[in-house]
């Protein structure tokens, strides 16, 4: 996309404030939020709207606006997902998400248009961040007002006292939050306080990471897990090195914590401890009922199934639920929606078939992959580019949660890949004297 700089006028604060309002309240799906025909309507999402048409605005006025050759996969993408409506067994909620995945790319296109242009690495990351510790927050009081009985907001309300933000449910929420941990566990590590001062940078990531831990989701704790458990691997070659931090040296010892709290674990689970065991409820271990662990695994061998009955021509996004619970010889109604497909990669197969599937995940390989090594190759302090690679690697993990789950047309996951694009938009424009040339090669 060429976006020559442009002199804004007044109305530019307002077009930030509604992004940046946006961008707080993506993840709101239970307030700010209302329904229509089975489908939920965020004001998010409206509000992302009104953004797209100052952006259509600006292309009318200025005619600029090129799309970049990776920017065409999403395209592409959206080519056959419309294509596979024909395929789909419902046809309103195919076109309805159909429409949702093209709402999805052009916002992408209009965050990255403005922010580019009124925000810095710095500034963008570090109200990035603070919408996170807004919604991390809200979580610990959940957490806290459930001990004197106060549901507040709460959509699990049990003994287990589980925190879910303004999400659907607490898997949601810490799906959600771990983008704000990793982001701030990453520059803690680095040392790197250019987006937030060390000490707010310290609060930050014991909210972040506190709201993943208060959200009790299973798999918001093995992600955050896995993450650590990977740094610490990573920070071991520095401290070999003796180049290490005491943040690096906590880092490094987490590989050798969670080798002692899984032995504590698997010790807790023979003895059958009430607090381990109700905590795995669900999950089929010790004992325990297996109904979430095999409700995950029927929704893989149906999602892997539903590709393979027709694996060139998808029954797109809309389709997915309709098609397993039809192949299932069961009733779909609006309600099956978001219970019956699972892992995103497989519903990508399962809705664009394998050629538009190649185009999704060739996209997020050329965001993702593409941009770190544009990114390394630019000149420069690395320092500078650390903010980037924490954007990275959060979109990196979310999208590894997002196997776990069901529905990539999630607000969180679209908004993070706007910012990731806008950070690499800036961080390859700024890091080059003729910035201009660098347009062309921006992933959008």
């Amino acid at each position: 996309m060429n976006l020559s700089l442009v002199r804004f006028n007044k109305g530019s604060a307002i077009i930030n404030a509604l992004i940046w309002f946006s961008i707080l309240t993506a993840s709101c799906d239970i307030v700010l939020a209302f329904e229509v025909a089975g489908l939920t309507v965020r004001i998010s999402q409206l509000v992302s709207l009104a953004v797209m048409f100052f952006f259509l605005l600006r292309i009318i006025k200025f005619g600029n606006v090129k799309i970049l050759t990776p920017y065409y996969n999403l395209l592409i993408v959206i080519v056959f997902n419309t294509i596979c409506i024909v395929n789909s067994k419902t046809l309103f909620n195919a076109v309805g998400y159909d429409l949702w995945l093209m709402f999805d790319c052009v916002q992408v296109l209009a965050f990255t248009y403005f922010l580019s242009k009124q925000e810095s690495i710095q500034s963008l990351v570090g109200k990035y961040i603070w919408c996170f510790n807004a919604l991390a927050v809200v979580g610990f009081m959940q957490f806290a007002l459930q001990f004197v009985g106060i549901n507040f907001y709460v959509t699990q309300y049990n003994d287990l006292h589980r925190s879910n933000g303004f999400s659907f449910e607490p898997s949601f929420y810490a799906t959600y939050m771990i983008m704000g941990s990793i982001i701030c566990l990453y520059l803690l590590e680095r040392r790197n306080y250019m987006c937030m001062r060390k000490s707010w940078l310290i609060v930050s990531t014991l909210l972040n990471v506190g709201a993943v831990v208060i959200s009790t989701s299973r798999m918001g704790l093995l992600i955050l897990l896995i993450y650590v458990v990977y740094r610490g691997v990573m920070c071991l070659r520095i401290y070999i090195h003796k180049r290490a931090s005491l943040i690096r040296i906590l880092f490094t010892l987490m590989p050798i914590m969670v080798g002692i709290a899984g032995v504590l674990f698997i010790i807790a689970v023979e003895f059958q401890v009430p607090f381990v065991m109700h905590y795995l409820s669900g999950l089929g271990i010790g004992g325990t009922a297996s109904h979430s662990a095999d409700a995950r695994s029927a929704g893989f061998k149906d999602t892997w199934e539903l590709f393979l009955s027709s694996p060139f021509l998808g029954c797109s996004l809309g389709g997915i639920d309709a098609g397993i619970i039809e192949y299932k010889s069961r009733t779909y109604t609006v309600a099956n929606n978001g219970g019956a497909s699972m892992c995103v990669s497989l519903e990508a197969l399962a809705a664009y078939g394998i050629f538009g599937a190649f185009f999704f995940f060739k996209y997020l390989y050329d965001l993702t992959i593409g941009g770190y090594l544009k990114a390394k190759k630019r000149p420069g302090d690395k320092r500078d580019r650390e903010p980037v690679y924490a954007m990275l690697i959060a979109l990196f993990f979310e999208f590894v949660i997002l196997q776990l789950n069901q529905n990539v047309l999630r607000p969180p996951f679209w908004v993070h890949i706007a910012l990731v694009s806008t950070c690499l938009q800036i961080y390859l424009r700024e890091s080059h004297k003729n910035y201009k040339t660098e347009y062309q090669e921006v992933t959008a």
